[in-house]
C-alpha cells in the first residue's frame, strides 16, 4: 500500500503517547465542568422543546405586552401616537417574514408585542384626556351627580361638571368631592355648589401609589370639599344618555343598599351591601381592619371570587332548570346554553355593582373562560387566562401598575398551573392508582387537600405584590380563607342570588337575614383571625427591581411546566428576595409638597416633623420602615421641638434638621440647621451653609427619600424633574400669578380635611384594597 509522502513534515507523535497512557485518557475524556456543561445544555433543549411541545410559549405574549405597556409610562415625556406605531408596523412586518423559523419568529413576535403595548397605551391615553386643575382654587360648579356614595362621615361624590366659575383654562370634565354631614342628595340631580378644588395629589411614596395618573385615566381633574350649601337645579336637557344612564344605575344601587342595611342592620348590613351593590363606605373601621389583618378583605372587595361565584351560580341554576326541561335538554347542549346565561349574569352584576377596575377585569376573565365552554374548550386553561389579560391591558392599559391586576392575575396563574400539574400527575399515575382514586373517600380528602393547597398558592403567588404595595403579610390568611371562603360560598353568595332575584316582588327579606348571619359568622372568624399574635407582619420597603424579579420567577414557575424552568425560577424569586432584603432605609421622608417629613433620629427610631399629620401619607411611610404605629400616635412626635415657625429634631450623627414652614424661622434656622426641608423658598444665602430641600426641589421632584452617604445625602424622588406626562401639572407658578393666589402649595391631605377622619375619607385616597382573588 502506498504511504502518503510527508512532504518535509515531520509526523507529530500523539501527546497522549509523548506523556503517558493516563494523560491521554484525559485529553481523549471532556473535562467534568465541561461534560456538566454538556448536560446541562441537553437537559436545557430538551426542556425548551417540551414547553415548545405544549405550546406554553403564547403565554409569553402578554408578558411582553405588558412590559411594552410599562415602558410606555416609564418615558420622561409622551410619545405621539404616530412615533409609537412604526415600532409596531416594523415588528408586524418582521414577525410575518419571520415565521417560517422558530428561532426568528419568537424574538420576532416578542418585539411585536412589546411594541403593542406601547402603542395601545399611547392610544388610550390621549383617547381618555382630559383637562387637569393646575392649582388649588375656590370655585363655583354647575353640574350632574353622577355617582354618589354615604359614608359615616358624610358623603362622597363624583360631579360630571356642565359650568365653572372662574373659568381657568379648559373647563373640568369631572371632579370628586366630599361633604361632611348627612345630605338629601340623588344620583341624576343637576346641582349648583361652591367646593374648594385641589389638583389630584403626587405620589406620597417615590413608585407608590399615583392618583395623579389614576385620576387622569378617570377623567378626574380635581378633587376637593363642598364648602358651601348645595343647590338642586331643574334637570338639563344636554344631559347625555350615557350620563343618565350611569347615574340611574348609581342610584339603583344606592336604594338596593339602603334597603340590605335597613334589613340586616349596622356594619354587617353594609358589608352585605357592599357584597352586592359595591358601596363600601358605611363598612365600620374596625370591620375593615379585622377582615384585613385576618387576610380575607378580597371577600368584601368586588372581583375575582365574586365574579366566579356569581357565574358559577348562574351556570348551575340555568343548567339545573334546562335539564328538568326533556324536550329542551334531548335536543340542545344544556352546558353551553348555561355558559350563555352565565354570561348576562355575570354582565348584569359587573354593571350592577360599579364597573370599576377591578370587577370589569375579572369580568373579562370568566367571559373568556365560559366563552371557552361555547368552543369545546377547557374553561380553565393557562391560555384562557393570557388572551384574558391580552383584553384587559387593551382596553385598560394603566391598570397594569395597580395591585389589584398583579395580584390578580398571579393568584390565578398559580391556581391554574397547581390545576395543570396535578392533572398531568393523575395522567401519568399507574391505572390501578387512577381507579383508586375515583372512590368516594379518596376524593373527598382530594377536595380538603386541594382546597388548601389553592389558599396556600393564591397566597404565595400574591404574596410579592402585597408586601410591595401594602408592606404588610398575614401569616393567618390561610387559616382566615379556609373558614370564610366556604361560608361564602355556600351561604353568602347564594342568599345573595336568592335577594337580588326577589327583591323586585318584595320578599327578599329572608335571604338578606340569610346572608346577615353568614357574614356575622365571617366577622367573628376575622376578629379572632386578626387577633392571634403575628397575624400582620409588615414588611420593609423594597424597590420595583426587586418586585420585578421576584414577578419574572413567578411567571417562570406558573408559565412554564418543566422542572428545568421551575428551577430557574427559583433562583430569580432567591434573587428578588434578596435584594429585597438589602434595600436601605432613608434617614429622611419629606412629603410631596414639603409641608411634613418623618426624620430617623438616634436609636432608629421616626419622629414627625409638621403641624398636621398627613394620614394617608403615614400610612404609606410606616409600614414601608415596618414601623406599626398609626398616623394618629402620639409617640410619633417624640423627639421633636415644634412652634408656630416648623419643627427641629436631630439625625442618628447629631444633624439638626429643620421643617420651615414661615418664612421667619430661616434667620434662626440658616444659622443652626444643617437640613432644612420647607415648601417655601429658601434665601439664596443660606444655601451655601446647609442641605435645603425647598418649593422648587418638591415641585420638580415630589416625596423625596433621602439616604445618609456621610456628610452628603443620595435621593430617591418620585418624579426625576425632567417629566411631562399629562397627568403631571407643568406650569403651576404661572397658573398661580394668573389667578393672582399665593404661589406657596397647600397639602391637599391635610389643610382640607379634619383631623380626626379617617383614610377612607380622603378624597385622594385610592379605591384598591389588593384583591388576591
Amino acid at each position: 500500500m502506498a504511504v502518503a509522502p510527508n512532504h518535509g513534515q515531520t509526523r507529530r507523535k500523539p501527546q497522549a503517547i509523548a506523556l503517558g497512557g493516563h494523560v491521554a485518557s484525559a485529553v481523549r475524556r471532556p473535562s467534568a465542568l465541561g461534560a456538566a456543561l454538556e448536560r446541562w445544555g441537553a437537559m436545557a433543549r430538551a426542556a425548551w422543546m417540551a414547553e415548545v411541545d405544549r405550546r406554553r410559549l403564547f403565554l409569553w405574549l402578554p408578558v411582553f405586552y405588558g412590559l411594552g405597556i410599562i415602558a410606555y409610562f416609564s418615558a420622561e415625556s409622551e410619545p405621539s401616537l404616530l412615533a409609537s406605531g412604526i415600532p409596531l408596523g416594523l415588528a408586524g412586518i418582521g414577525a410575518i417574514l419571520a415565521r417560517q423559523r422558530l428561532a426568528t419568529l419568537l424574538p420576532a413576535l416578542a418585539l411585536a408585542a412589546l411594541a403593542a403595548g406601547f402603542f395601545v397605551a399611547t392610544w388610550r391615553t390621549q383617547r381618555v384626556a382630559a383637562p387637569v386643575l393646575v392649582a388649588p382654587m375656590f370655585a363655583t360648579l354647575t353640574g350632574t351627580v353622577e355617582a354618589i356614595e354615604r359614608t359615616h362621615y358624610g358623603v362622597r361624590l363624583v360631579l360630571t361638571v356642565s359650568h365653572m366659575e372662574p373659568a381657568v383654562g379648559d373647563a373640568l370634565q369631572r371632579v370628586r368631592l366630599t361633604f361632611r354631614g348627612r345630605m338629601v342628595l340623588e344620583s341624576g340631580q343637576r346641582v349648583s355648589l361652591k367646593a374648594r378644588l385641589t389638583p389630584p395629589s403626587p405620589p406620597a411614596v417615590p413608585g407608590g401609589f399615583d392618583f395623579q395618573r389614576e385620576a387622569y385615566f378617570q377623567r378626574l381633574g380635581a378633587v376637593g370639599m363642598v364648602s358651601g350649601p348645595i343647590t338642586a337645579l331643574p334637570a338639563a336637557e344636554s344631559v347625555s344618555l350615557a350620563l343618565r344612564i350611569a347615574a340611574g344605575i348609581d342610584h339603583a344601587r344606592n336604594v338596593l343598599t339602603t334597603r340590605i342595611i335597613s334589613v340586616i342592620g349596622g356594619s354587617t348590613g353594609a358589608i352585605a351591601a357592599a357584597l352586592v351593590t359595591g358601596k363600601r363606605g358605611e363598612i365600620a373601621e374596625s370591620d375593615n381592619e379585622a377582615w384585613r389583618g385576618a387576610g380575607i378583605y378580597h371577600i368584601i372587595s368586588i372581583s375575582g371570587l365574586h365574579m366566579m361565584l356569581a357565574a358559577g351560580l348562574f351556570f348551575w341554576s340555568a343548567r339545573l332548570v334546562l335539564t328538568l326541561l326533556p324536550g329542551f335538554s334531548r335536543q340542545h347542549a344544556t352546558k353551553k346554553w348555561a355558559a350563555v346565561v352565565a354570561m348576562i349574569g355575570a354582565t348584569a352584576y359587573d354593571i350592577f355593582s360599579g364597573n370599576d377596575v377591578a370587577t370589569e377585569r375579572s369580568l373579562i376573565m370568566t367571559l373568556v373562560m365560559l366563552g371557552a365552554i361555547l368552543v369545546d374548550r377547557p374553561a380553565l386553561a393557562m391560555r384562557n387566562l393570557a388572551i384574558s389579560g391580552l383584553v384587559v391591558m387593551t382596553l385598560r392599559p394603566e391598570t397594569i401598575l395597580g395591585p389589584s391586576f398583579q395580584m390578580s392575575f398571579s393568584a390565578v396563574a398559580g391556581l391554574v398551573a397547581y390545576g395543570e400539574f396535578m392533572r398531568r400527575r393523575r395522567e401519568a399515575a399507574p391505572l390501578e392508582k387512577q381507579v383508586l382514586a375515583d372512590g368516594a373517600l379518596w376524593r373527598g380528602g382530594r377536595l380538603a387537600m386541594d382546597f388548601t393547597a389553592t389558599s396556600l398558592i393564591a397566597g404565595l403567588a400574591t404574596g410579592a405584590f402585597q408586601a410591595f404595595h401594602f408592606h404588610r403579610l398575614n401569616p393567618y390568611g390561610l387559616l382566615g380563607n379556609a373558614i370564610a371562603v366556604p361560608v361564602c360560598s355556600i351561604v353568602v353568595m347564594p342568599a345573595a342570588l336568592a335577594g337580588v332575584v326577589l327583591y323586585p316582588l318584595g320578599l327578599d327579606a329572608p335571604a338578606w337575614s340569610i346572608m346577615g348571619y353568614g357574614i356575622s359568622f365571617i366577622s367573628l372568624v376575622a376578629g379572632w383571625v386578626s387577633a392571634l399574635a403575628g397575624a400582620v407582619a409588615t414588611v420593609a420597603r423594597f424597590s420595583g427591581w426587586s418586585l420585578a424579579w421576584m414577578a419574572l420567577g413567578i411567571a417562570f414557575i406558573t408559565l412554564m411546566t418543566t422542572r428545568m424552568f421551575h428551577t430557574l425560577a427559583l433562583g430569580v424569586l432567591a434573587l428578588g428576595g434578596l435584594l429585597a432584603a438589602r434595600s436601605p432605609h432613608p434617614v429622611m421622608i419629606m412629603h410631596p409638597e414639603g409641608t411634613s417629613a418623618l426624620v430617623r433620629t438616634d436609636g432608629g427610631g421616626l419622629t414627625f416633623l409638621g403641624k398636621s399629620r398627613p394620614a394617608f401619607a403615614l400610612q404609606q411611610w410606616l409600614p414601608g420602615e415596618r414601623d406599626a404605629r398609626s398616623p394618629r400616635d402620639p409617640t410619633l412626635v417624640v423627639g421633636a421641638r415644634c412652634d408656630a415657625l416648623g419643627c427641629t429634631a436631630l439625625l442618628p450623627d447629631g444633624r439638626p434638621v429643620a421643617l420651615v414652614l414661615d418664612a421667619q424661622a430661616f434667620a434662626e434656622d440658616c444659622e443652626r440647621a444643617q437640613v432644612i426641608i420647607t415648601p417655601l423658598k429658601v434665601p439664596d444665602h443660606c444655601r451655601a451653609t446647609v442641605t435645603a430641600y425647598d418649593r422648587g426641589h418638591f415641585r420638580r421632584h415630589g416625596a423625596t427619600y433621602a439616604y445618609s452617604q456621610g456628610e452628603a445625602f443620595t435621593n430617591e424622588t418620585a418624579r426625576n424633574g425632567r417629566e411631562t406626562r399629562p397627568w403631571i401639572p407643568q406650569d403651576r407658578a404661572r397658573e398661580d400669578r394668573a389667578r393672582g393666589t399665593p404661589t406657596t402649595p397647600a397639602s391637599p391631605a391635610t389643610s382640607t380635611l379634619p383631623g380626626k377622619m379617617p383614610p377612607a375619607w380622603d378624597p385622594q385616597a385610592p379605591d384598591f384594597d389588593g384583591d388576591a382573588q
